[in-house]
């Protein structure tokens, strides 16, 4: 019975993957507190202002998809100098009103994401470090959030080509992530933010923030 099971389970997968769309291709995404115009974010996308880019892989299985994406933006504070990293990692779950490969392409999606805020450079990373050796790691990212979202989008494909727009609202989740000081004790990583110099009496430092919006522009390629 065990081997019945099994030998089913794999046919499964297989007939399954026969019959999947299997799609990759890249974002750039812009990341809002407060809704924008059509023109303003026209002119972020053409500028590159604010924009993360960054892969995208989904499988499809009719109009049910799961997928994964990260995106990245560098930057460089002028106060200090130093080069930023800033990336958002998201699983999600998707429905596609006329499957994934349908000329007109429709779909919501919910999910699971991560956002941080590092060092560009190793070197950088390693100065942290060894300035706050109560508070960091090199393998913890100096600040990061996590939270839920939820997608509206619409997608435009010819053959194996297509091209999508969609706007996600993201809900923050008040936890923060712990890491762990290079003497081995516990501590909380500060929530995602960005580098404001006049932060804090002029002394710099994180605002703790995940924006409430992010509008995304994708081209990808359906297999």
């Amino acid at each position: 019975m065990k081997k019945l099971v099994i030998v089913l389970a794999f046919a499964s997968l297989v007939a399954g993957g026969a019959f999947a769309q299997l799609m990759f291709g890249a974002t750039g995404d812009l990341h809002m507190d407060t809704t924008m115009s059509a023109s303003d974010i026209s002119n972020s996308f053409q500028t590159g202002e604010n924009i993360f880019y960054g892969p995208f892989a989904e499988i499809a299985f009719g109009k049910l998809g799961l997928g994964v994406a990260g995106t990245f933006s560098f930057y460089t504070d002028n106060f200090t100098m130093t080069q930023w990293m800033d990336y958002d990692v998201n699983g999600y779950l998707s429905y596609h009103l006329f499957r994934a490969r349908a000329f007109l392409d429709p779909f919501v999606h919910i999910g699971f994401g991560y956002m941080a805020t590092d060092y560009a450079n190793s070197s950088d990373k390693d100065a942290y470090v060894v300035l706050n050796p109560y508070t960091s790691s090199s393998s913890d990212p100096i600040s990061a959030s996590l939270y839920w979202n939820a997608a509206l989008g619409l997608g435009v494909n010819l053959g194996p080509l297509g091209v999508f727009g969609q706007l996600s609202y993201n809900f923050p989740i008040a936890k923060h992530l712990t890491g762990t000081d290079s003497s081995g004790n516990s501590y909380d990583i500060p929530y995602y933010g960005y580098y404001d110099p006049n932060a804090y009496g002029g002394l710099g430092g994180i605002v703790e923030y995940v924006p409430k919006y992010r509008f995304t522009l994708g081209a990808k390629l359906i297999l």
